[in-house]
């Protein structure tokens, strides 16, 4: 697949894997538009990534109206759109009885209205042209549901059930598009500092307990040691590029997924992880 030209749509492009991904499509000879909730990062990665033309545009992603304006600036700007990356996510913890209602809200805007959002405006666009790929970030939650990430699991499990539906929606129609879902394992990211993106109001009302406290501490050393980003990106580009609809960052994934298949059907149990 040749990627020299191609626009490229990244939202969560100021940290993590959306900023990875962004600079292996600017190695790659793409032009970007980066999206994301803050500005800054935005403008500090686009003045990172010299060689390439790019196009910061702040975005709410759990906001409709707001994903339609960064598609008629994409337009504007660039006149098509080749690639789209729904790659913002949250990330807070907590147990299932322990979840505020808020925190589902709040989880579920950004983790799988987003990307519904992205899919939702940019597929007709695409339609149009007569080619284009949509990439939705999911996780390793999104297939087997970790203890202690309720709303996380629940938005990344819908993640992926979207990407499977429009993937298999556009071979029915037989159509020039395709759609993939990168399921990562731990990424170097600031996943677990999400609560910066969120309204003083939605805060107030997130519930903290020394159980999801824990957990988080648990968890940290092993984010702050994933990964690294751009290798991360550098698999997701290679993995559209061979034709994959599944794509995953650590090769325990699919096997874990595996393993819980095996016993769901089998003796219809669920491992422990």
């Amino acid at each position: 697949m040749n990627f020299e030209g191609k626009v490229a749509v990244i939202t969560g492009a100021g940290s993590g894997i959306g900023k990875g991904i962004a600079r292996v499509c600017s190695e790659a000879g793409m032009k970007l538009v980066l999206a994301g909730y803050n500005s800054e990062p935005l403008q500090a990665l686009s003045g990172e990534l010299t060689n390439t033309e790019t196009l910061c545009v702040p975005t709410d992603v759990s906001q409709l109206d707001q994903v339609e304006a960064l598609a008629t600036s994409t337009s504007e700007r660039f006149g098509q759109v080749d690639f789209l990356f729904n790659n913002a996510g949250v990330g807070p913890t907590g147990r299932t009885q322990d979840t505020s209602m808020e925190d589902w809200r709040w989880t579920l805007s950004v983790n799988l209205w987003g990307p519904i959002n992205g899919v939702q405006v940019f597929l007709p666009l695409m339609e149009r042209q007569g080619f284009g790929h949509i990439n939705s970030t999911a996780s390793e939650s999104g297939l087997y549901g970790t203890s202690h990430l309720a709303a996380y699991n629940v938005s990344k499990f819908g993640v992926v059930g979207l990407m499977q539906s429009l993937e298999r929606d556009l071979r029915s129609a037989n159509s020039p598009l395709s759609a993939s879902v990168f399921c990562p394992s731990a990424i170097k990211s600031r996943i677990l500092d999400s609560m910066r993106n969120r309204t003083p109001e939605s805060v107030a009302k997130h519930q903290e307990t020394e159980e999801a406290r824990q957990f988080t501490a648990m968890i940290k050393p092993i984010i702050e040691n994933g990964m690294d980003p751009k290798e991360a990106g550098r698999i997701v580009l290679k993995s559209i590029a061979d034709g994959k609809f599944w794509i995953f960052s650590h090769p325990h994934v699919p096997d874990t997924a595996m393993a819980q298949a095996v016993a769901m059907v089998t003796d219809q149990t669920l491992t422990n992880l």
